[in-house]
């Protein structure tokens, strides 16, 4: 493996089979010249973001952040893929170990933020919770730093984008799309769920890609046999009624149109969950 490009006396990027990759290493850059084979006992960690190139303001962004920091965040992202039951994009690098040296910056400072996301994030995504939650404690465990817990509601957004694998700023959306749609569905049934349960699980996935079509401004394609549909929303026809309310909250709030298909769809999951 050789030195391609030096990004800073830690961070070089090198090629291997899959293309460009990110090699972290004590002293791995220092005094190294492009073209020099890398020491391999110098080699801590090497990352393949899933590209076959490598974003070149990678470079600024690894040399602003202090390389403990750095190193923790691919610790956490290793930790993120390996507990997360859905598959995660490897992009999440780079935005979480933003994340995190800013909160550790907001901590040294004495800079608390209070979310209103917390208790919708905890309830929609507890899997996810939990791992961010592990993740504060291996921050106040490395760096000795107090960790509001708040944190972990952002951190539970950056993993919940990385499955999804969209921009950081339509997961805010997404998420608020999901949150409308279950409480539509508690409030229409006179109903509390359990965000437990193996259905409700399976109802909030349904719920993310379907906002991520919404904020994407992607559809499903159209089903031919209209037949079908009809069928579907005359056996389930209460909750094919949820399902039109949960349109007309999102069309009101976003201005999203909801197609047919989409109403089918989530009155199928609607009943299932209910099931």
């Amino acid at each position: 493996m050789e030195i391609k490009q030096i990004i800073n006396n830690n961070v070089v990027i090198s090629k291997d089979d899959n293309g460009e990759v990110i090699v972290f290493g004590k002293g791995i850059g220092f005094n190294g010249r492009v073209g020099q084979k890398i020491d391999p006992l110098k080699i801590e960690k090497t990352y393949v973001l899933q590209s076959e190139s490598i974003d070149p303001t990678l470079a600024s962004f690894f040399n602003e952040i202090p390389y403990d920091v750095v190193k923790f965040g691919v610790k956490a992202t290793d930790y993120i893929i390996r507990c997360s039951s859905r598959k995660i994009s490897k992009r999440i690098l780079v935005p979480l170990t933003d994340h995190i040296y800013s909160c550790i910056e907001r901590n040294n400072n004495g800079i608390r933020f209070d979310t209103m996301l917390s208790f919708n994030v905890r309830y929609l995504y507890k899997d996810e919770y939990k791992i961010a939650e592990d993740i504060i404690d291996m921050m106040i465990s490395d760096f000795g730093v107090e960790v509001d817990k708040q944190e972990a509601a952002f951190i539970t957004m950056h993993i919940v984008n990385a499955q999804l694998d969209t921009d950081i700023k339509d997961i805010y959306t997404a998420t608020d799309i999901v949150s409308l749609s279950v409480s539509t569905v508690e409030e229409y049934f006179n109903i509390r769920l359990n965000n437990d349960d193996v259905n409700f699980q399976r109802f909030v996935t349904h719920l993310q890609f379907f906002a991520k079509r919404m904020v994407k401004n992607t559809f499903l394609e159209e089903d031919e046999d209209m037949e079908i549909n009809k069928h579907i929303n005359l056996r389930y026809a209460n909750e094919y009624k949820c399902a039109r309310l949960i349109g007309e909250k999102i069309k009101e709030k976003y201005g999203y149109q909801i197609e047919e298909n989409e109403y089918t769809y989530l009155t199928i999951h609607i009943a299932r969950l209910l099931r």
